[in-house]
């Protein structure tokens, strides 16, 4: 008997967990170092009352991205790394849009970001990569030495030039 009620509440807790989402593979996002991001979370099955408005954004499960409650942001307990670089859209909150946007992105902000909508107990996980900047196609910027040897090419030129008309009169001429 006891092996039995063992089993199913191993198989009510692993059915709990596939229905909340935890086990999902995680939304991949893609930024550019200095570039934005917009990290996606939304709950769409039925509208939330202000009081459920209850969302927490983690990054690596332990630092604190963002906190909404009861539809009000709160920052207090925000981690450094994230302050003054997160947006939210609180217009947004009573249609279930709980999406943030981060800004400023760094390399270090490699990672998992995850988004838990406590009174629906409903997480999203997402991964973001961030990557450097696509190089830039600038021109060289001429240096000391770059201009002094276009004049000696230039100068070379007209000497050749020079020449070359001597010549013709030399041949034509004389």
């Amino acid at each position: 008997m006891r092996v039995m009620v063992v089993r199913c509440w191993l198989i009510y807790l692993i059915l709990h967990l596939i229905d909340k989402g935890s086990l999902q593979d995680p939304l991949e996002i893609e930024g550019v170092v200095g570039d934005s991001v917009i990290l996606p979370c939304s709950y769409k099955e039925r509208v939330l009352n202000p009081d459920e408005r209850n969302v927490f954004w983690r990054y690596n499960t332990h630092k604190n991205v963002y906190d909404i409650e009861k539809g009000k942001e709160v920052t207090e307990d925000q981690d450094a790394v994230f302050k003054d670089r997160i947006e939210s859209f609180p217009l947004e909150y009573k249609n279930g849009n709980f999406s943030i946007k981060l800004n400023h992105l760094r390399f270090t902000d490699n990672g998992e970001f995850f988004c838990y909508i406590s009174k629906v107990e409903r997480q999203y996980n997402l991964r973001l990569t961030v990557r450097a900047p696509p190089p830039t196609l600038s021109p060289p910027k001429p240096t000391a030495d770059s201009r002094s040897s276009s004049m000696k090419t230039q100068q070379d030129g007209i000497v050749n030039f020079l020449i070359a008309v001597l010549e013709f009169f030399v041949l034509h001429y004389f």
